[in-house]
Parts: structure tokens; C-alpha cells; sequence
């Protein structure tokens, strides 16, 4: 998954993101896909990217992410003897020696003995044993969890699963034939939005968490999960953030691409899109919202919008201001 997220946001495309930068500014726009301006959402969204993984690619998570219970060492001495015996043990010392010469270079041993260094360096390591062991495996995960964080990720995906609607949604049942059923989590899509611009149609690109295809009862269904403190205003946030306009965007990405690569087959599915929304304070629980007609028609309305707007940017290559701004005094109506 992780090269094949690489490449879904390696491509140039416009996606729900990009609208949403858009409707900022087209300058704000263009800073942001040309990676000019940080996204600052990041550091407060790892939990909801780590809830992600652990619902959708529980085996990635397992590459990516480990656990340790352990204590940062106490003093600088102790992070130094820590930081420098997995040095040289790295480097292919043998431990013995590693011990030795960590503990010599980080504590005054004149007049001390091979065997009383070797001594006192033993009981540092026994000591700092768990940290030593965080400092050789960290390199091989994109993050060591915490004891917290860890049972925080672990109690959340409980309460999603005893969601009787989540738990449906989102997993696969082993003991049901599934033979008239396509899954697929994290499920990129690149596809061309029926708008041209000097006769080329802009091309857009979508990353649904989860896509699931039921011919027994033709449905296409349609999963978004986000996390959020608080629940009880969950619904004011879907119109805070536009997400009826992200599940719009996304219907909108899967019709295409099942017309384009299946013709008219799916044009009797029902289109089903939900949001599981998931809290990562306490008390942790999660709702399942059902997108409304009403709510997708308005997304498809914007959506139509802001592309005819972006479109005469994006292949003008003209970002510093407004397209009224380009073609008139340089007012803008309000």
C-alpha cells in the first residue's frame, strides 16, 4: 500500500484536496500541489491516519508500526551510554566491548578495573534494557508506539467493531460467501471529469478508504472513516468541512471508472456512500452516517462549480489571482 500511496499522490491530478485549496485562494492552491506551504493539519491528524491503517491494512500497520513499554533514560549519561552501545554493537561490536567502551565515554572510570567497568556497565544496560531495545528496533518503523497509544488504537478499533453497521461496512465476513462481492480498501482512482477546456478534460484522481461492489443486491457502497473528538457535533462538521461534497467527489470518481472500463453494467447499481465517524477522547465511540440524496446532489452541484472555475487556471497556468481578476480591472465582486 505504501508505493501505491506514494504514487496516488506523486500524480499531478485534482483532487477533493485540491478543491478545497482552491476555494481559499487560487495562489493558496497552487502553493499547496507544489508542496510550497506545509500541510499544518499533520502533526494532529496521526492518530486518524494510525485508526486508519490498523481498520483498513491491519497487516501494514503491523509493518509499520511496533510497541514498546519502556522509560526514557534519566540523565544525559544514560540517553549517551544507551545511544552509543547500539552505535558500536552496529557497527559489529561485539557486546562485551560495546558495554565497555559506552560506559568508559560517558562516565568517569580512572583507576577502575576492566571487570568493575564491565560491572557497572551491565547494570546500565539491564536498567535502560527496554530503551536500548526501542533505539534498535525504531529504525524499522515508521513509529514505535507508546503503551498509551497503543491501547487507544486497540480500544477504538474494538468499538468500531462491535458497531453492528460499521462492522458490516468495513470487514469482510470469513463464514459468508463472498463470491458476489468485491472489496478493496484504500482503492485509488484516476478519471477524467466531464468538463474540457480547449477540448481537454481535467483529470482528477480519488482515494477511497474502502469500495465495496454487491452484485447480489447491485449496490455500490461507499466508506469514508474519519476521527474527531467530539461526536456530538459531528453533523455541523460535515458542513464545516464539506465532507457531503468529499463523498459526492468520490461517487462521482467510481461511476466514471466503472463506465469507463465496464460501459453501462453498473447503471442499475444503487449508489450507497457513508461516513463512519469514529471519537479518539473518551469516552471512544463511533456513528454511522448515510450520506442523504440531498446531501450528494449539493456536493455534485458544488463540485461542477469549482471545477469550471479551476479549469481556466489550470490550463492557463494562471494561479496568482482570481480569473476576474485576469480578465477585468482587477475588482472582484463580493
Amino acid at each position: 500500500m505504501l508505493q501505491q500511496e506514494k504514487k496516488y499522490f506523486s500524480v499531478p491530478y485534482i483532487s477533493n484536496s485540491v478543491l478545497k485549496w482552491f476555494e481559499i485562494s487560487p495562489l493558496y492552491c497552487w502553493k499547496r500541489m507544489q508542496r510550497e506551504i506545509d500541510d499544518l493539519e499533520r502533526s494532529y491528524t496521526t492518530t486518524g491516519k494510525q485508526v486508519h491503517m490498523q481498520l483498513l491494512e491491519p497487516e501494514e500497520f503491523e509493518k509499520c508500526y511496533t510497541y514498546l513499554d519502556f522509560k526514557t533514560p534519566t540523565s544525559k549519561q544514560q540517553l549517551a551510554f544507551c545511544e552509543k552501545f547500539v552505535e558500536l554493537v552496529d557497527s559489529e561490536s561485539n557486546i562485551k566491548e560495546a558495554m565497555i567502551q559506552a560506559y568508559t565515554e560517558n562516565y568517569i572510570s580512572a583507576n577502575a578495573t576492566e571487570k568493575a567497568i564491565l560491572q557497572s556497565a551491565e547494570k546500565l544496560y539491564e536498567s535502560n534494557s527496554e530503551y536500548i531495545r526501542y533505539l534498535t528496533v525504531k529504525r524499522d518503523y515508521r513509529e514505535v508506539l507508546s503503551k498509551s497509544k497503543q491501547d487507544l488504537i486497540t480500544t477504538i478499533t474494538q468499538v468500531v467493531k462491535n458497531h453492528k453497521k460499521a462492522n458490516e461496512l468495513l470487514f469482510d465476513d470469513p463464514l459468508f460467501d463472498n463470491t458476489n462481492i468485491e472489496s478493496y480498501n484504500e482503492y485509488p482512482i484516476y478519471w477524467d471529469f466531464p468538463i474540457e477546456f480547449d477540448g481537454e478534460k481535467l483529470k482528477c484522481k480519488s482515494l477511497l478508504d474502502r469500495l465495496v461492489i454487491d452484485h447480489s443486491n447491485k449496490k455500490i457502497i461507499i466508506v469514508d472513516i474519519k476521527t474527531t473528538a467530539m461526536l456530538s457535533a459531528f453533523k455541523q462538521t460535515v458542513e464545516d468541512f464539506a465532507y457531503y461534497r468529499q463523498l459526492a467527489f468520490y461517487k462521482l470518481a467510481v461511476l466514471s471508472d466503472l463506465r469507463s472500463r465496464y460501459e453501462s453494467k453498473y447503471d442499475d447499481y444503487e449508489v450507497e456512500t457513508y461516513i463512519i465517524a469514529i471519537s479518539t477522547i473518551d469516552p471512544y465511540e463511533c456513528r454511522v452516517f448515510k450520506m442523504s440524496f440531498d446531501h450528494l446532489r449539493r456536493g455534485a452541484e458544488e463540485i461542477t462549480d469549482l471545477m469550471t472555475r479551476i479549469s481556466w487556471h489550470w490550463y492557463t497556468g494562471q494561479w496568482d489571482h482570481s480569473r476576474e481578476y485576469h480578465e477585468g480591472d482587477g475588482t472582484e465582486t463580493l
